[in-house]
């Protein structure tokens, strides 16, 4: 299946891959290291529950590293092929990096993926969209410019 045929929907207010279940986030750390003035250092835990599918989306000008450490991921980045990334293995999002497809690819039924998500991200853009603005859900950015039109 590809990103294009996926079909995102809003159910109560949240965005998700053909109404499956969407990833949980937990804050694990924000430093802003003095060796690399203006940038911010955020980890964060990414657990994908069975069946879970993120929406397409950017980080907000961030780059990602992202190193998994439960189950198995598939991810897509812009127009390359999907990728499974198992435990211990890592993958890199580059600023700007369109990520168009994220989903638990575990196995076994009713097991979890989980990964941390280390951004680097100026002080600047942390500033005017917070935590928030780390993961631009593009449902979310499509909405916003139909309002303003």
């Amino acid at each position: 299946m590809t990103s294009s045929t996926r079909k995102v929907v809003k159910e109560e207010g949240v965005w998700s891959v053909e109404g499956r279940p969407r990833e949980t986030i937990k804050l694990i750390s924000h430093h802003r290291p003095p060796n690399i003035p203006g940038k911010s250092l955020i980890t964060l835990l990414v657990t994908l529950p069975p069946n879970a599918a993120t929406p397409p989306h950017t980080h907000g000008g961030a780059a990602v590293l992202a190193l998994m450490v439960r189950g198995a991921s598939l991810n897509q980045m812009n127009d390359d092929e999907p990728r499974v990334y198992r435990e211990g293995e890592s993958f890199y999002e580059a600023p700007g990096c369109h990520h168009v497809r994220g989903e638990n690819a575990c196995e076994g039924e009713g097991e979890e993926a989980s990964f941390y998500a280390v951004f680097v991200v100026d002080d600047e853009d942390f500033e005017k969209g917070g935590y928030k603005g780390l993961v631009v859900l593009d449902a979310e950015k499509e909405e916003e410019e139909n309002r303003k039109e």
